[in-house]
């Protein structure tokens, strides 16, 4: 099955994390290539065209969004998803450079407060965008899933789930009443037979943790 991405390597430093990543051939190189696609990112996270972003059209990402690479707003996706986790700390960002051997490969860097959390960021984000100029007839990522998914993974990777654990046992706790309640209502109802169940779509690191 094709792929959008390929990422080639990641490199962990001190502060920062760099992925080389290939926009594989066949694969729309930038994103005026396919103005839809790129429409569905921004539906799934329109935060990112506020983003600051120096040196292209303009200051804010919405300025080049509509005729950027595709590994660029690869960037902004992931560093979105990082902010969207509460766990990033006060500055996310991310610089995208073009690799002069090859016109589709690029070095994405990212801010690494936690490399458990931005390389799980990446491969969410690699995943949505996947769907969006791929298989955009599947259902839609669920991005606020994914996003509580990535947290709830780096938290227990950091030891820091407890009050997770907590509110999950008193939800758990809720649904049996609302159960036992709902066993001595008559006028409940059952889904109808044969009517379609549509679940929630979970990518990258998010999908290992709700696995």
């Amino acid at each position: 099955m094709a792929h959008l991405f390929n990422i080639m390597r990641i490199t962990v430093g001190e502060r920062d994390l760099t992925a080389r990543v290939l926009v594989n051939p066949g694969m729309p190189v930038r994103t005026s290539e396919d103005i839809e696609a790129t429409a569905r990112v921004y539906y799934l996270a329109p935060a990112i065209a506020k983003h600051v972003c120096l040196g292209d059209a303009g200051r804010e990402f919405q300025d080049c969004m509509g005729d950027t690479e595709l590994a660029h707003l690869l960037e902004h996706l992931t560093v979105e998803i990082m902010n969207a986790t509460g766990l990033a700390g006060a500055i996310s960002c991310g610089r995208t450079h073009a690799v002069a051997e090859d016109p589709r490969l690029f070095d994405i860097e990212l801010s690494c407060p936690d490399d458990a959390l931005t390389i799980g960021a990446l491969s969410s984000a690699s995943f949505m965008m996947e769907w969006a100029f791929l298989h955009p007839e599947a259902t839609a990522p669920d991005y606020a899933g994914t996003v509580e998914g990535l947290r709830q993974l780096v938290l227990g990777l950091r030891g820091e789930d407890e009050g997770s654990v907590e509110k999950d046992a008193a939800e758990s706790d809720a649904s049996a009443e609302d159960v036992s309640l709902a066993s001595d209502d008559d006028e409940s109802v059952a889904p109808a037979d044969g009517e379609p169940v549509v679940e929630p779509v979970f990518g990258g690191a998010a999908a290992v943790n709700r696995g």
